[in-house]
This record gives structure tokens, sequence and C-alpha cells, in this order.
């Protein structure tokens, strides 16, 4: 199945700096995947291109434990408008870090104590 989302990605139609049809297959490129190169962090990297922008890369890695690994560090361009030199960037990402808060609304309206609502939020953010 790998193969088949490759294949259709590596078939370009469209030129968008351009802005005018284009018609390049590059296909065959592409579908180089064998079931021995294919891993998970193959997989998260092929569903971080075909799903990107889409709001899936954190529950990914939080659900195969790989955020971070995966996501610790970064490379950007630089802070200023026209500054394309990369730099590094790194975050702490914690345990507790792959349970999201659970949101201050809801806990408010539970009927409880709020000693309970204090352990009932999740861990490393009371």
């Amino acid at each position: 199945m790998v193969n088949v989302l490759r294949a259709r990605a590596g078939k370009w139609r469209w030129d968008n700096n351009g802005n005018k049809a284009k018609a390049e297959d590059r296909s065959a490129e592409m579908m180089a995947a064998t079931p021995t190169t294919i891993d998970i962090d193959f997989i998260l990297a092929e569903r971080s291109r075909e799903f990107y922008a889409e709001g899936y890369r954190w529950f990914d890695l939080a659900r195969t434990q790989k955020w971070a690994e995966l996501a610790g560090s970064f490379e950007i361009c630089g802070p200023t408008k026209g500054d394309h030199t990369p730099v590094k960037y790194t975050r702490d990402i914690q345990p507790f870090h792959y349970l999201r808060p659970i949101p201050q609304g809801q806990l408010d309206g539970m009927e409880l104590t709020a000693d309970e609502k204090k352990a009932y939020q999740n861990p490393g953010y009371n």
C-alpha cells in the first residue's frame, strides 16, 4: 500500500510556482520501498508527508512513543524575513507531555471537590 501512495504522489500534474500544467512522472523512483526497508520510522515519515498540515502528526508520535525522539529537536530557517540560515531548536519533551491536559472547563463542570479535580487532572498539569 505504501508503494500505491508513492506511485500516485510521484505523478506531477501542476507546477505551483509557474502556475501551469506540468506532466512529470517520478513514481518509479519513489516506489523503492520493500518490506525490508519499511519500519515504524519509515511509516511515520511517510504519514507526515501524506497528511502534512492535517493535524495527525502529534497523535502518531504520541501513540507510537516516538515524539521525544523525532520531534525533540528540529531545524528551521532564521527568524527574520529572508534569513535562510538553518537554526536548530531543541525542546524538552517530558513523559507527561504524551498526555494532554484536561480542559479547565471540563473540570469545572464536574461535581467534584477541588482536591478531587486536582487528582483527576493528568499528571504534570496540576
